[in-house]
């Protein structure tokens, strides 16, 4: 199913394959082309520190916490170069990429040294179900584990295995409650993630990252900006 159906859906029915803010208007990062077009992109702070983003064209800024690590989704125009930078107040690191339409980019930022790098992960959706959950396992561990898998605690039941670095895979899922735990090469690895109740329809990511001892995840709910 194309993205463009998927956002009949949200309208004229009552689920949603991403969660859509409903109050104030968030911040316009980026200019966007019409809507049959769009293409989205999101930032996220796979550091022990604080970064902010500012985009490239309209020098907004937007700040990933320790605490929130995860920005919504940002509409963009697709194929256009998108610019901009993370920053820890010490050092930077430039952003530029294009985005198909349909498409959904992840950039994240990660420690290299005193410096930053970036991973780009892109995925373009396909698997909305309004009785489903859907939920990603995004491997940017690094060399800390070249093959992540993402456990179901007190089930013995692996939703992911073999995520390569750099990579992700999505899968759908009942919405229940779930506590998970990463593994590299199917073995337990730090520390039990809770993720609370899954909701059906809704869209759900969880990290791993590079750690001080062992890779470590965290979760996001997929969000579009308005």
């Amino acid at each position: 199913m194309k993205l463009p159906n998927i956002f009949t859906l949200i309208i004229s029915i009552t689920a949603s394959s991403f969660c859509y803010t409903a109050y104030a208007a968030d911040i316009a990062l980026y200019p966007t082309g019409p809507s049959q077009d769009s293409a989205f992109v999101r930032f996220i702070n796979g550091m022990d520190e604080n970064l902010s983003v500012m985009a490239g064209e309209t020098k907004a800024k937007i700040a990933l916490s320790v605490n929130e690590p995860a920005s919504k989704y940002y509409p963009v125009g697709s194929k256009a170069k998108i610019t901009g930078e993370f920053s820890n107040g010490k050092v930077s690191s430039p952003i530029s990429l294009t985005v198909k339409p349909s498409e959904f980019a992840t950039v994240v930022a990660l420690a290299n040294g005193s410096n930053l790098k970036q991973v780009i992960v892109k995925e373009q959706p396909d698997d909305f179900n309004a009785l489903k959950s859907s939920l990603a396992l995004y491997n940017l561990s690094s060399a800390g584990c070249a093959s992540a898998g993402l456990l179901v605690v007190d089930r013995a039941v692996s939703l992911f295995e073999k995520v390569k670095d750099g990579t992700l895979q999505r899968r759908l899922i009942n919405p229940v409650s779930l506590s998970v735990q990463l593994t590299c090469s199917s073995k337990p690895v730090g520390k039990v993630l809770d993720l609370g109740l899954l909701q059906a329809g809704q869209r759900y990511s969880v990290f791993a990252v590079p750690a001080s001892d062992s890779p470590r995840i965290f979760f996001a709910v997929d969000t579009i900006a308005r």
